[in-house]
């Protein structure tokens, strides 16, 4: 499949980054024996530090792990922070921005075999983590943002983006606080790619008037994943834009009454990756930390701690199973080439859509 293509339910997935923690947690800072881990905060953090403590305790290292509210964020902690940390966790965007800010340094291949013996060829060859024929992040997991409703208040099921716009939900809606991201579901909403829009004024303009017909509906836009589950749990949503394993996780803690809808239309998909932090004075000891990371078993830990896909080879049926599943041959990703350039424009755009 190439990068541009965005038809099905499951084939209709551009990627951005997952849940993301607001503010900053942790602590900067660390000698030589630590190693410094900046990442989204949320379950996805805690998977990651789980399976890097497992080598901590066998080694003379210590892991600090700091979590800050999204890739600028993080991309200005590093930049303000020179040497600081060593290792961090990156969305689509946050690589594509990385790369062209000079904070991420080449990663070794041949120093984390079990990365290139464990995940799927196709995903290692995404192009926002090759950069001159040099990979500079690797993936880690990935799903998709679609919305969850609360049962308990809604006597139907709802299947699709043009569910969430009828009147009976005027004022009970939240939707993510993310330009790119919000004009991605658009897009698919609409069954169009987000990458013919950037090249096509009119495309574009009917992603708009979609977002501005979802925005209706809406009384709130969520930035981190913590809030969208918090208002899923005390009900100030009826229906709220969402990531798949946040929502599981609410439901393991008993919410099982709110449902995760995958739209029939197709959903946004995003990855997180893993990346060496340019300036880093331990290279060769991150480079051992992520060959492990990449161990099968502690892949499918990670999976199951997140509730996101893992695009190992020969997936567990666990893995399968999740809402969000997909390979990676059936996810279409954004060209940043086209949308990096523009995302000033669409943050502006996207301001408009939310004042109308």
């Amino acid at each position: 499949m190439t990068d541009r293509n965005m038809v099905t339910r499951r084939t209709a997935l551009a990627t951005i980054g997952a849940g993301s923690l607001a503010g900053v947690a942790g602590c900067l800072g660390g000698s030589s024996s630590t190693l410094r881990f900046l990442g989204f905060g949320g379950n996805t953090q805690e998977a990651q530090m789980e399976i890097f403590e497992r080598w901590a305790d066998d080694s003379e290292y210590e892991i600090e792990g700091t979590s800050a509210g999204g890739t600028t964020e993080m991309i200005s902690m590093i930049q303000q922070n020179p040497g600081e940390f060593d290792i961090v966790a990156l969305n689509d965007t946050g690589m594509a921005q990385g790369q062209e800010e000079g904070v991420l340094e080449p990663i070794d291949l041949d120093e984390v075999s079990n990365y290139t013996d464990n995940i799927r060829d196709g995903a290692q060859e995404l192009t926002f983590l090759v950069e001159d024929g040099e990979t500079i992040g690797l993936i880690r997991e990935n799903g998709a943002t679609g919305y969850a409703y609360n049962t308990e208040l809604v006597d139907r099921e709802l299947t699709s983006w043009e569910d969430i716009k009828a009147e009976e939900f005027d004022g009970d809606v939240a939707l993510l606080d993310r330009a790119v991201d919000r004009f991605s579901n658009c897009a698919v909403a609409i069954d169009a790619d987000i990458n013919d829009a950037a090249d096509d004024e009119d495309l574009f303009e009917d992603v708009i008037a979609e977002a501005e017909a979802q925005n209706e509906n809406c009384f709130s836009y969520w930035s981190d994943g913590a809030t969208s589950i918090q208002y899923l749990r005390q009900e100030n949503a009826t229906v709220c834009e969402a990531w798949g394993g946040r929502v599981l996780a609410l439901q393991e803690d008993g919410y099982d009454h709110i449902e995760y809808v995958m739209p029939e239309e197709g959903a946004m998909a995003w990855t997180d990756t893993l990346a060496i932090v340019d300036g880093t004075e331990n290279r060769e000891t991150v480079h051992e930390l992520l060959n492990v990371t990449y161990e099968r078993e502690n892949l499918l830990d990670m999976s199951e701690m997140m509730n996101y896909t893992i695009q190992v080879e020969d997936p567990p049926e666990e893995m399968t199973d999740l809402p969000d599943y997909a390979p990676v041959e059936d996810l279409a990703f954004r060209d940043w080439s086209k949308i990096l350039p523009l995302q000033d424009d669409w943050s502006e755009r996207f301001q408009e859509v939310k004042q109308s």
